[in-house]
């Protein structure tokens, strides 16, 4: 996955426009702090809300060459 590769949320419904996105790079959560670090996609979901994911829910639909 690289940035500007357009993704999808696996678990939203396949109609929702929202459910698309350009994936931003990714963003860890918690590091120097006592609890274990968290690692996670950032996408700016098409409907103009940027939001972490975990990669694992995500896929690439079209990569930027």
């Amino acid at each position: 996955m690289k940035v500007g590769d357009v993704v999808r949320n696996k678990n939203a419904h396949p109609s929702f426009n929202s459910s698309r996105g350009v994936f931003l790079g990714m963003r860890t959560f918690g590091e120097g702090e006592l609890e274990n670090p968290y690692t996670c996609a950032m996408v700016a979901w098409f409907g103009g809300r940027v939001s972490p994911i975990q990669t694992n829910l995500i896929e690439v639909i079209d990569n930027v060459e």
